[in-house]
């Protein structure tokens, strides 16, 4: 609703207007899922096993039905209490930093569109419907990345956007057809009911199933190899960059495995995929983000590293695990990501570290949440973070699909994370300001407040996680996952992680010669790493530019060469002989009247003498 408002009503509306408008739908829409979520929990938790509502049924066809329906479970309440949550504080925060935008009322319209369609996604009862919310989300990240329409790398990092997560699409698609053929239906529940009746594990069918939904999940979340859309994607205004990040788009992975959990259970392999590329992913985005220098592409590395640790989770049968990392990771990562256009917007858009400096006097509260944040991603003992990442890599070593490759991927990114967490925040808050022509500010009480919203949840939420643990088990089969305590392993963590700040402030304290001096020593290493491992420049050459010389040869010899060429010829002949014939056509009637009689004759003749 409030999209469709906006979208007909914002030209006329004003600026106020327009953010009154916008705010009250997700407002209400958490409101809604509060609801929805005390009448769960007011129950016991077997009860909890979720209600399928039938809007009105769709299609019918012989034994198939497929019905407009939403399924209400503590696994679909959970995750809408983050895409409203999160994205109504994220939406407060934009009415601040979006003001001065004359394209305001198009912005906040399509913000809408996103909180919809991740809505949609994670509300859809069945696999149909999900792929609905799932393009749809698709739609809303290439509005809101290409939003500077005029800006050139804005319009390409959304094109880039929307083909790898279609990529993605394609294998969703491809699943949702043989789930059907399979099972005979695309409902949850029918599937996740008939799956452990009908197949043995790793039987054929389950994995190439598990394995399709996977590549949409990869797309979605940003996971190797399908992840180079993330970065890029910081073209986009910065509470775009928070809300894909923290509260849509790219938690929709995790939750598809996660709603499937039933079938990933039968699918050891693909689990062991998943823990895989998720640990690797965790390493390698942190990797890439010591050395990059842009404060939004930072952080949107450390996104992709936190996914790897809740597809590590999920993948080791931590399912619990994983979705409560993505919770507590919407609290910190938003609150990241907005500090940052706090410093953004008090910078007057420099995104550039190096140009940072001296901000912790000059934008006090700005500086507080960016700790807060930064403590939080790095899994300081008491915040949110501590709680969930901990948790996941000790369960890396214990659980039953745990072992010590997975546990070392994950305890290295966690001294990675420390480095580039802090590197950041020592280079915009610290020493003295770099930029003699810039005019620093705090930013206003509606930029700031919501700040202050999400630091108190990222330092309480990891409090809760017994409760999320225990609220989501009747989706996860009923039972809790155990609690792995392991001192010496939470001490290697915790070491490892204080290394890392210890070495970022190492950095920031040392001379810039000296720091230029470590970079030249290094500098095969950093130039690699400045250049994401060339995955951009792999692609291009492997699968843009050749598609590009294919295309451009089928155009010369295929399309004008010979199918423009056959057309022609067949206009030509045709144009020469109605040119042969329209001699025929003199004008004149004792031509014409000779004609006839000369036709009448050949009739004659050829009516005797046959």
């Amino acid at each position: 609703m409030g999209f469709l408002a906006l979208s007909f009503l914002g030209a006329v509306l004003d600026k106020k207007q327009v953010g009154l408008v916008a705010c009250s739908a997700v407002g209400l829409a958490f409101l809604v899922a509060f609801w929805a979520l005390t009448d769960l929990m007011n129950l016991e938790p077997a009860e909890r096993i979720g209600h399928v509502e039938v809007l009105y049924p769709w299609i019918t066809s012989g034994k198939f039905h497929l019905d407009l329906s939403v399924l209400i479970d503590p696994l679909s309440v959970f995750m809408l209490m983050i895409i409203t949550g999160v994205g109504f504080v994220i939406h407060v925060y934009s009415i601040g930093y979006m003001n001065d935008d004359p394209e305001y009322s198009r912005f906040m319209s399509y913000m809408n569109l996103f909180i919809f369609s991740m809505s949609v996604l994670v509300m859809a009862a069945d696999f149909f419907f999900l792929i609905v919310g799932w393009a749809l989300v698709g739609l809303a990240s290439y509005l809101l990345i290409g939003f500077y329409s005029e800006k050139r790398s804005a319009v390409l990092a959304a094109r880039k956007a929307f083909v790898m997560n279609v990529i993605g699409d394609v294998g969703m698609v491809v699943a949702a057809y043989v789930i059907f053929q399979n099972f005979g239906s695309l409902n949850y529940v029918d599937v996740f009911a008939k799956a452990p009746e009908m197949y043995l594990p790793n039987s054929d069918a389950i994995l190439l199933i598990t394995f399709l939904l996977l590549v949409g999940a990869f797309a979605k979340s940003a996971q190797i190899p399908l992840h180079t859309w993330l970065p890029d994607a910081m073209e986009g205004p910065t509470p775009v960059s928070a809300l894909i990040h923290a509260a849509t788009m790219v938690t929709a992975g995790v939750y598809l495995i996660a709603r499937c959990s039933v079938l990933y259970e039968l699918a050891p392999y693909t689990m062991y995929l998943i823990a895989t590329v998720g640990g690797i992913t965790a390493i390698f985005a942190a990797t890439i983000g010591l050395v990059q220098n842009d404060i939004k592409r930072v952080i949107a590395y450390s996104t992709m590293s936190q996914l790897g640790y809740m597809f590590l989770a999920v993948g080791i049968g931590m399912f619990g695990l994983g979705m409560f990392h993505l919770m507590t990771h919407a609290f910190f990562k938003a609150l990241l990501f907005l500090s940052a256009g706090s410093v953004i917007h008090g910078m007057s858009g420099e995104q550039d570290i190096r140009k940072m400096g001296g901000l912790m006097a000059i934008m006090p509260l700005t500086f507080i949440s960016f700790l807060i944040g930064s403590l939080s991603l790095i899994g300081f003992p008491l915040t949110s973070g501590y709680f969930s990442k901990e948790a996941i890599i000790i369960s890396a070593w214990h659980a039953p699909m745990g072992n010590i490759f997975f546990w070392g991927l994950a305890v290295v990114t966690a001294g990675l994370t420390g480095f580039y967490s802090f590197r950041i925040f020592f280079f915009a808050f610290m020493g003295k300001q770099k930029d003699p022509n810039a005019h620093p500010h705090e930013s206003p009480v509606v930029m700031t407040l919501p700040l202050m919203i999400l630091a108190f949840l990222s330092l309480i939420a990891g409090g809760l996680g017994h409760d999320v643990l225990e609220f989501l088990s009747p989706v996860f089969g009923g039972h809790v996952p155990p609690h792995h305590e392991d001192g010496l392993l939470e001490g290697i963590t915790l070491t490892l992680g204080a290394v890392g700040v210890i070495a970022a402030l190492g950095l920031y304290l040392t001379d810039e010669e000296r720091v230029k001096f470590v970079k030249d020593m290094l500098l095969p290493v950093h130039e690699i790493l400045y250049r994401k491992y060339y995955i951009d420049e792999l692609y291009d050459f492997f699968l843009v530019q050749p598609t590009k010389a294919i295309g451009k040869f089928l155009e010369e010899k295929a399309e004008r060469q010979g199918i423009d060429f056959v057309v022609d010829q067949v206009a030509e002949k045709v144009k020469e002989t109605s040119e042969g014939l329209s001699q025929w056509q003199s004008g004149k009637v004792r031509v014409y009247a000779l004609n006839m009689v000369g036709g009448a004759v050949m009739i004659l003749m050829f009516l005797v003498f046959y």
